[in-house]
């Protein structure tokens, strides 16, 4: 099925964590629209100018079938001492040009019909060049997303171990300082001793 001008305005994209820029795609879209539009519509003049030359040489065709061009001659005029005397009558005469028309026309429609294959040629090259672009914007956005999420899981990892070892360096403390306590505990006790009556 062909992508038409209206698809590309009209198409929606599902939305996702890590996905592209809306506003990039939106961008990129109407871009590709506007640059189809160009071409569609240079497609259609110049189709339109194909149609309007083999119309006028089927008329000129159908106007020299109809009637033989004929061309008077000249009238020469000489001058006499008192009289004026006209030459050469009318005579059929086939003109160089209208041998030529049908050539040219042939040859504009050669020259339309290959301008139209440049245009449809342009257009296939610019839709693989877009297709070319957007799978190396896919791929970079996909290097780039691996990337962030191998440094975000490196960064946890870093934050766990640091968590690890506070951990247990708050676990030593308590242990060292309930041991203190308990010394010291010990201590009282024995000055209690010490000093009982």
């Amino acid at each position: 099925m062909a992508i038409t001008v209206k698809d590309i305005h009209e198409k929606e994209f599902s939305k996702q964590v890590r996905g592209y820029s809306i506003d990039e795609v939106d961008d990129f879209l109407d871009e590709l629209a506007e640059q189809m539009e160009v071409m569609i519509k240079e497609n259609r003049e110049a189709l339109a100018e194909a149609e309007a030359a083999k119309a006028e040489l089927a008329q000129i065709k159908a106007e020299k079938a109809a009637s033989p061009a004929t061309v008077a001659a000249p009238v020469v005029v000489a001058e006499e001492p008192k009289s004026i005397v006209a030459v050469a009558p009318a005579q059929p005469v086939q003109q160089s040009a209208a041998i030529d028309e049908p050539q040219y026309f042939k040859n504009l429609e050669t020259t339309l019909r290959e301008t139209l294959i440049s245009a449809q040629r342009l257009a296939d090259e610019t839709v693989a060049d877009a297709r070319k672009k957007a799978n190396a914007m896919i791929a970079s956005a996909e290097e780039q997303a691996a990337n962030v999420t191998a440094a975000a899981k490196a960064e946890v990892e870093t934050h766990k171990s640091e968590a690890e070892e506070l951990k247990k360096a708050a676990e030593d403390y308590r242990a060292r300082f309930l041991r203190l306590l308990e010394d010291q505990a010990h201590i009282l006790k024995a000055d209690d001793s010490l000093f009982a009556k």
